[in-house]
Order: structure tokens, then C-alpha cells, then sequence
């Protein structure tokens, strides 16, 4: 087995060389030498998936003459972990990468050949390019079939964190998520390669980019949730570094999504959708990268390798060749219609790209400032938590706000007096909202302000559901139940988006509510004793222990009661696996929609004291049905529809951009509707730093907020000591509370530490010196982006008004309207 999966992967690496070559030599014109090189593309994929076997089959059988069984299997490790330690480990992450690439490769080519030979051997030919990296990787750096000169009489066995069943299904789909990604960058290089300015690109590989999009939204939420249930700390994003990784193509994904919509349907656009979907391409490299390359810490990351520099030359390489096509194809990507009106619905697309974007720079910027001060300065600084909760919440509102008035914008040009008529109704819900909370008793105007945003985009979509089923109802005679079933099947695009939009909205709820209103408590317990939790009543039956096969288990059997009404039987968990020396906390939780009580033991001494701490965080469960409700609709917009096919074969190739509202377009807003513009963008502006410049506003100290604000010093990564379990991270919280009760505030307290450590201790870097350009610079970049645009908004519209205007009506634009009124009546049928 270990030679047949060597030679495999050196096989397969021919296969795909030769592939590449046959393809870029015989370019688009047919003959034998691309048709060999389309085999070699089947060929390669079939190698890759023996190669696999061959390592899966030597896991299953633990033998410990490979390396990588060694290091990530064990004898007494169960069936359904050895197998998923296939992707537990570098090489044999590198090589599921290489097999679902290769896999994808011959699905694009059953799917597009006859149909696609101009585009086709270009596409091939970067997705094999690719593929040929990560197969010479294996073969030169990490390779999965290396033996050892002496057979171990057991393995190490797999990190017991991984011993869990997210675990099994998280990587996976991270990894699938990233993979897919290839296919629509391929597609984007192949049209630059052959100058194509159209939207077929866009067309073809929407549902790879959504199927791509839809599993690393998965991935991403599995590990939110595997990092909830299993590393003990309460919460499920601590902004590590790869954490990170997986966020930044998804965001830029989510733009790419929202983007080509304008592109279909108005041609606009074309450049920022090449550069998204580039931008996350090689965010999916850069993130494989950060846990290759050992150069931030994080706790999800590989040991350190020489594979470091081999990722970043192909991420260069490949970032420098998409800039040149970009910049040489800059006439062919040219845009044929212009954004007309800030006040559109195009005006706000590209604002959400810029926002999108702009999150992603600032996550990136926070996630390598480490390593840029180090270089700059010398010094060694950590950007966790507190960074990057104070610079992206602001943008994030920003965001959200957007999500809510961009469906309430026409296209082209919108009129103020629309716009606030369509505002209205959604504004007032959600201000309402914000005011029945604060009078409900929820204090902290932060999140109320985004509970309102949250209600207010949640009042736009169902306002449109609203419209969409009473149209049709009065159109067909139908009930409204009915014409809301009736509208949604027939456009599935639109009122997926909208369902999408619902559950986003619902996750920002369970975000916020369990960010700012979570409760810690630590206590301690002997059996027969009961103590007092926040509203709740906890009584501790036992503490016992016992043996499992891979290992010794401690756990403690509590019963919880609130208001004198038993709730429920919980048993927190410590595990000691026999080949690890760090254990591991098994939480133990009782999840309702309101709010979880979330108990872990802690420790215990000699006398059968048992030391515990739980959190009461509101609304978690809330997070995790917005996430579903973002998956289902996502699902929903993927299923086929067959009407929009045919009405779409009907109107043949009618310019899009003809059908905008027509009289939305005819409307010019004046001096006073300018002046109205410029008071509101101020207001948002000082709004906006208001935020930005109070957010966190000190309150009185305690340990947690302390705590929240140093990285934990016993080399677990970045993981914060609010949020850590370890010795190291105990001492600390207890100090830190001696100091507390000593009458000492929190610069004090911050300063003895960084005295004692040095300023890598503080989780945010201090806002001063050259370490102030963390803070500055995201926003700098983002405002000067927002000036750049502005202005070109602007001169695309004084150009527009310099133009004569047209008398009368083309028999094309009456076509258009007719065609446009057409497909409003059937979608209203």
C-alpha cells in the first residue's frame, strides 16, 4: 500500500503536468494532443483517489510504519476517528485538497466540453495548475507515505480536541468550500486569457460559487459550534488566526455573490467581479497557508514547516499573473453602463462590496500586524479579540444597515420621495423594536442598536414577501397562503435572498445577545451541596471517574433546577487520553432558546471538592437557527427553476439594462434632495464615529474584563486568559482579582503585566507609536476607498448629464419595456 500510494502521487503529478502542457500548447483549437490532455485530466483524478485509498486503508490498519499513521493513530483509537485522521494531519489534508481538485477538474470537464472549447482548456488548465502544486507538495515536502526507520509499537494517536464528531464533518466541508473556489477563478482566468467581456463565466460557474459558498458557510458554523461544545471557554469565535482564514474568502465570496447580480442583469461591474472572485482564490491559498507556515500562532495551525515559503512563492505567483491579465485586459473589462444615482440600487451593491471588502482588509490587517511589527519594530505584539471586536463591529452595523435598505432602493435612478415612502414602514419596526427592549429592560445601547438594525432588515424582507404574495393574490384570485408559496417557487433567487437575508439578521441576534449579556460564575461543590447560579438552583449527586478504552474520564453528576422546578440532569467532563498530556473539557449544556447554562468542571482536590464554572449565554441557540435558516435558503435558491429557464430563452438576448423601473429613471433629484443627502450622510458619518470612538466604553473592572484584555502565556496560541482553562490562565484570573480587591483599576493592572511579560501579553496592540496604524489604517483604507468612489460616481454622472437628451422612445427600449412588463406579470401570476 505505501508504494502504490507513492507512486500514485508521482504519477498523478505527470498526469497533470502533461495535462497542463497539452492544454496550453494546443490552446482552444481541437486536436489529438488536448484530447489526450483532457484524459490525462480523468487519468490524474484516478491516481489521486488511489492514492487516497491507499493511505486510508493504511490508518485503518495502524500501520505505524508510515509516519503520518504514527503521528495521528493510535491502537486503541475508534474506527470512525482513524479514518477521519485522513484529514487530521498536513499531508493528509494537502492530499484531500489534491483529490476533491481533481474531482471537481473532471466535472467541469464532463459538464462543458462541447459546449465551452474555446474557455475549456484554459480552465483546465488552472485548475490543474493548481492541482500540480499541491501534488508537488506532497512529493518534495509533506508526503504522506514517508516511513519511519523504526516501527513504533503504537502511534500517538489523534489530538484528542479532533476526537469529536464536528470534527469529522468540519475540515471536510472547510476544504470543499476552499476547493470549489478554483473552479470559478479558473473560468474568470480563462476569459481574461481570451479577452471575453461577457457574463458567460458568470453564468456557468454561479452554482459552483454558491455550492463553494454554501459548504464553507457550513464549515465555518460547525466549527463555531465544535469550538462551543468542546474547547470550554463559553464562546465560539476567539478571532484565532485561522478562524480568521476561513472568514476572509467567505466574506469576499459573499460580495462576489451580491456583485454579479449587476453584472447579469445591467453588464455592470465586470472588473470587481474578476477581482473578487480572485481576491478569493487566493484567500482560500492564504489561509492553507497561516496553518502551514507556523508564522502566527494559533491553536488550529500545523507545526511550523518548510512548506511556509513554497505557499507563499505559489501565492505570489499566482496573485502577480492575475494582476497582469487584470491590468492588460483593462479595455476588454471595460464597463458598458454606468452607475447613474447614489441613489440606486446599483449605487448600493458596490457600497456593500466596498463594506464587504473592507471587513476583509481589516480581519487580514489585524491577522498579519504581528508579524509587520515585528519586521518594523522589533517588538512582539498580539491582535486578538479586542482588536478586532472594536474595528469590525462598527463596519459590520454598516453592513447590516445595508442589508436592510438595499432591497428598498429602485434600480438605475431612485427618487427621495420612494425611498422614504419605502423606508418608512421597516424604519419605524425596528425603532420600536430598539425602544419596547430598552423599556423591557435591556440596557447597553450598542446592542440595542443592533437588535433595531437587525429588526429593521428583518421588517424589509418580510415587507417584501408581503408585496410579492399580495400581487399575486390579486393578480390570480388565489389566497394569500398560497400566492406566497406560489411567488416564492416561481423566482427562487429573489426570495432565497430574502430568506438568507431573514437569517442573517436572526444570527446577529443570537451574536450580539451572547456577546454583550453573557454571565461567568465559578463555584465549588461538594456532593449533597447546592449552591446558587444566577436564576438557577444546581445540586452535585457525585464526583466519580471511570475508564474508557483510550481513556480516564472524571466527571461529576449534577441536577438543575430554576424557580424550584428541576430542569435537567448535567455531567461536566475532564478526559486524560493516555497519549496526551493536555485533558480535555467535555461540556455539559442545557440549550433553550433564551439561553444556554453551559457548566464545566474545572478541577477538583483531595476531599471530593469539585471546582466548576458555568456561563448563562443568552440567545446562543438563536445563532445557530439563523445560521440553518442561512443554509436552507441558500439551498432553496439552488434548486432548479425551470420558468425562469424558459422565460429566459424567450426574451432571447434583450438588453438587460432596458428593463430598469421606468419611473424611477425619469426622476433627477434636485438642490433640495442633494442638500437632504448630504445631512444624511453626515448624521451616518457622525454617527459612525461616535461608535467607533465609544465602543467598549470603560465600566467598572472586574476579572473578566481584565482578563479579556491579556493573551494567555502557556504557548495554547492566541487564545486569550478570559478564555482559557489552563493552570497557567487560573493563576492569572486569581491575581488579577487580588489586585482588583487591592483597589488597583484596570491601566494598572495592564501595565504590571506588560512589566512583567512585555506588550505581546496585551490582546490588542496599544494605540500609540507605530502600533496606532493597527487601529488607523483599516478605516483610512476603507474611507479612502468610499472618496475614491464617490468621485467616480460622480463624474460618470456629469457625464451623463452633459449628454443631449433623447427625444422619444427606440422601438429596442419599447421591446425592452413590453419584455420587462411581461416577466413582472408572470412573476406576479
Amino acid at each position: 500500500m505505501i508504494e502504490l500510494g507513492y507512486f500514485s502521487l508521482a504519477f498523478a503529478w505527470l498526469m497533470t503536468l502533461f495535462a497542463v502542457a497539452a492544454m496550453l500548447w494546443s490552446g482552444h483549437e481541437p486536436s489529438s494532443l488536448l484530447r489526450s490532455g483532457y484524459r490525462a485530466v480523468t487519468a490524474a483524478f484516478l491516481l489521486a483517489l488511489a492514492a487516497s485509498a491507499a493511505l486510508v486503508v493504511l490508518l485503518v490498519q495502524r500501520d505505524f510504519h508510515v509516519e503520518y499513521v504514527s503521528q495521528y493513530t493510535s491502537r486503541d483509537l475508534p474506527l470512525v476517528y482513524t479514518v477521519s485522521a485522513f484529514w487530521g494531519g498536513q499531508a493528509g489534508s494537502l492530499l484531500l485538497w489534491t483529490l476533491l481538485l481533481s474531482f471537481f477538474g473532471v466535472i467541469v470537464l464532463l459538464q462543458n466540453q462541447g459546449k465551452r472549447d474555446d474557455l475549456l482548456p484554459y480552465v483546465e488548465a488552472t485548475i490543474l495548475g493548481v492541482q500540480l502544486f499541491f501534488l508537488t507538495l506532497m512529493l518534495y515536502g509533506a508526503n504522506p507515505f514517508a516511513t519511519l526507520e523504526t516501527i513504533p509499537a503504537d502511534g500517538q494517536g489523534l489530538n484528542p480536541l479532533l476526537q469529536n464528531p464536528f470534527m469529522i464533518v468540519h475540515p471536510p466541508f472547510l476544504y470543499l468550500g476552499y476547493v470549489g473556489f478554483t473552479i470559478p477563478f479558473a473560468f474568470a482566468i480563462a476569459s481574461l486569457v481570451l479577452r471575453k467581456s461577457d457574463a458567460d463565466w458568470i453564468r456557468v460557474t454561479r452554482r459552483w460559487t454558491l455550492v463553494s459558498w454554501l459548504l464553507l458557510t457550513a464549515g465555518i458554523v460547525l466549527g463555531g459550534h465544535w469550538a462551543y461544545l468542546v474547547l470550554g471557554w463559553g464562546g465560539y469565535w476567539a478571532w484565532d488566526p485561522v478562524e480568521n482564514a476561513s472568514l476572509m474568502p467567505w466574506l469576499t465570496a459573499t460580495a462576489f455573490l451580491h456583485s454579479v447580480m449587476i453584472q447579469e442583469k445591467k453588464g455592470m461591474l465586470k472588473r470587481w467581479n474578476l477581482v473578487l472572485i480572485i481576491l478569493t482564490f487566493e484567500l482560500c491559498i492564504f489561509g492553507t497557508f497561516l496553518t502551514r507556515s507556523g508564522i502566527i500562532s494559533s491553536v488550529h495551525s500545523f507545526a511550523g514547516s518548510k512548506l511556509g515559503p513554497l505557499f507563499l512563492l505559489f501565492l505570489a505567483t499566482s496573485t502577480l499573473f492575475s494582476l497582469f491579465l487584470l491590468l492588460s485586459r483593462v479595455r476588454e473589462t471595460r464597463t458598458e453602463q454606468r452607475i447613474l444615482s447614489l441613489l440606486s440600487r446599483e449605487s448600493s451593491f458596490l457600497l456593500n462590496n466596498l463594506l464587504f471588502v473592507g471587513i476583509t482588509f481589516a480581519v487580514f490587517w489585524g491577522t498579519t500586524f504581528p508579524v509587520m511589527s515585528r519586521a518594523v519594530t522589533g517588538q512582539t505584539v498580539s491582535v486578538s479579540a479586542p482588536f478586532f471586536n472594536s474595528v469590525i463591529w462598527p463596519i459590520a452595523l454598516g453592513l447590516l444597515i445595508l442589508t436592510g435598505i438595499c432591497p428598498l432602493i429602485a434600480w438605475r435612478k431612485a427618487t427621495f420621495r420612494n425611498f422614504r415612502r419605502n423606508l418608512l414602514a421597516p424604519l419605524v419596526f425596528g425603532i420600536l423594536t430598539g425602544a419596547a427592549l430598552w423599556i423591557a429592560g435591556v440596557r447597553g445601547w450598542i446592542p440595542v442598536i443592533f437588535f433595531s438594525c437587525a429588526a429593521f432588515v428583518t421588517a424589509t424582507a418580510l415587507l417584501e414577501f408581503f408585496r410579492g404574495a399580495k400581487a399575486r393574490s390579486t393578480t390570480s384570485g388565489d389566497n394569500f397562503a398560497r400566492a406566497l408559496l406560489a411567488v416564492t417557487l416561481v423566482n427562487k433567487r429573489r426570495y432565497g435572498g430574502f430568506f438568507i437575508h431573514l437569517g442573517v439578521a436572526t444570527a446577529f441576534v443570537g451574536i450580539i445577545g451572547s456577546s454583550f449579556y453573557s454571565r461567568e460564575f465559578d463555584f465549588q461543590l461538594k456532593p449533597a451541596q447546592s449552591t446558587t447560579v444566577g436564576d438557577y438552583r444546581i445540586d452535585l449527586l457525585e464526583l466519580a471517574g471511570r475508564t474508557d478504552p483510550n481513556k480516564e474520564v472524571v466527571y461529576a453528576r449534577l441536577r438543575l433546577y430554576k424557580q424550584g422546578k428541576f430542569m435537567e440532569e448535567l455531567q461536566p467532563e475532564k478526559h486524560f487520553h493516555r497519549n496526551s498530556e493536555q485533558p480535555q473539557t467535555q461540556v455539559s449544556l442545557l440549550s433553550r432558546l433564551t439561553e444556554d447554562f453551559y457548566l464545566i468542571l474545572t478541577g477538583w482536590e483531595q476531599d471530593q471538592t469539585a471546582v466548576f464554572k458555568a456561563y448563562i449565554n443568552p440567545v446562543v441557540s438563536v445563532l445557530w437557527q439563523g445560521s440553518s435558516m442561512v443554509l436552507l435558503g441558500t439551498l432553496f435558491v439552488l434548486l432548479p427553476d425551470s420558468r425562469r429557464r424558459r422565460r429566459q430563452a424567450a426574451q432571447g438576448k434583450a438588453d438587460p439594462q432596458k428593463t430598469a423601473d421606468s419611473d424611477e429613471t425619469k426622476s433627477r433629484p434636485g438642490a433640495k434632495e442633494k442638500r437632504h443627502a448630504a445631512r444624511v450622510a453626515l448624521g451616518g458619518l457622525a454617527i459612525a464615529f461616535s461608535v467607533l470612538s465609544n465602543w467598549g466604553t470603560a465600566a467598572p473592572p472586574s476579572v473578566r474584563d481584565i482578563t479579556s484584555q491579556l493573551v494567555c502565556q502557556c504557548g495554547c496560541g492566541n487564545m486569550i486568559v478570559a478564555n482559557c482553562d489552563c493552570s497557567n490562565a487560573q493563576t492569572i484570573k486569581n491575581d488579577v482579582a487580588g489586585l482588583i480587591r487591592r483597589g488597583q483599576d484596570r491601566n494598572q493592572i495592564l501595565t504590571s503585566y506588560v512589566s512583567r511579560y512585555g506588550q505581546s501579553v496585551l490582546a490588542a496592540p496599544p494605540k500609540k507609536g507605530f502600533n496606532l496604524l493597527a487601529w488607523l489604517f483599516p478605516f483610512v483604507a476603507i474611507l479612502a476607498a468610499a472618496i475614491w468612489l464617490g468621485r467616480k460616481l460622480r463624474s460618470w454622472r456629469s457625464a451623463e448629464l452633459a449628454q443631449p437628451a433623447k427625444v422619444g422612445v427606440s422601438e429596442a427600449d419599447r421591446q425592452a419595456y413590453q419584455d420587462w412588463i411581461r416577466q413582472e406579470l408572470e412573476n406576479s401570476r
